[in-house]
């Protein structure tokens, strides 16, 4: 007896495309969100001052009130100066119109206020944005800060060796790209993830809904076959034989 054909096995390439697209875009979400925190803390003022009241790493220099300070400049660079202050201090004293700059010629410099402005503190110091200015030419730029005789700052309170920073200008339209940057990133990340993770999981569930219907559950061996039917013999004394059969005649009685 012939079986029916086994029926077709159930596919998995619906299921893998869909868990290995969700594999795909949950990796571009970490990558975006990885991005969007390097853009977030790239935008932040940090390491401008140390805990010691010295310029930090992303500075230049620093330098007390009151003194000329000499800065080399390549040229076509703008600086950002920014004021020290010991944390437990109040108010920020210097202003703009205290900053005085002169190019390699001597001549005037115009100096304005920053672009973006900022504050940050390490340890026992803070530090804010004063001024800027921008210089167009090569060479030896001298600075000087003259405050009011009510000033006070660390060079002047003994609590620290600088009281102004020169920082490398930030541009308003550098700083703003970064932050839609980092906007964009954050919405990526969080729909990379989303979606993602559950084009993953429901690819992985329904893969695996697949394999178990697929797996063999057994299947019946062939139907034995049954020998040949045996033919009925004579039928007994006394009882009616079938049509073309002989009826056999008893014996004697026994004795």
């Amino acid at each position: 007896m012939n079986m029916p054909p086994a029926p077709p096995r159930p596919s998995t390439r619906g299921p893998k495309i869909m868990t290995f697209s969700g594999i795909v875009i949950l990796l571009v979400g970490v990558v975006a969100a990885g991005f969007a925190v390097t853009m977030f803390i790239a935008s932040l003022p940090l390491n401008v001052v140390t805990q010691d009241g010295r310029p930090g790493e992303s500075a230049i220099a620093g330098f007390a009130v009151s003194q000329e300070f000499k800065l080399d400049s390549p040229g076509a660079t703008s600086y950002d100066l920014w004021e020290v202050q010991a944390a437990s201090s109040g108010a920020f004293d210097l202003a703009r119109d205290d900053v005085d700059v002169r190019n390699p010629d001597g001549e005037s410099v115009y100096v304005t206020n920053t672009q973006v402005s900022g504050n940050t503190t390490a340890g026992r110091f803070k530090a804010a944005t004063l001024a800027s200015f921008t210089a167009t030419k090569s060479g030896s730029y001298t600075i000087t800060v003259t405050p009011g005789y009510d000033f006070s700052g660390p060079s002047t309170d003994g609590s620290g060796p600088v009281d102004v920073i020169v920082k490398e200008g930030t541009e308003f339209g550098s700083f703003l790209t970064g932050i839609f940057s980092t906007i964009a990133a954050v919405f990526i990340g969080i729909a990379g993830l989303l979606i993602g993770g559950g084009l993953t999981i429901g690819g992985g569930i329904w893969w695996a809904t697949v394999k178990r219907r697929a797996r063999p559950t057994g299947t019946a061996g062939p139907m034995g076959t049954g020998g040949p039917m045996g033919t009925a013999g004579p039928a007994a004394n006394g009882g009616s034989a079938p049509h073309g059969w002989t009826t056999g005649t008893g014996g004697p009685p026994g004795r």
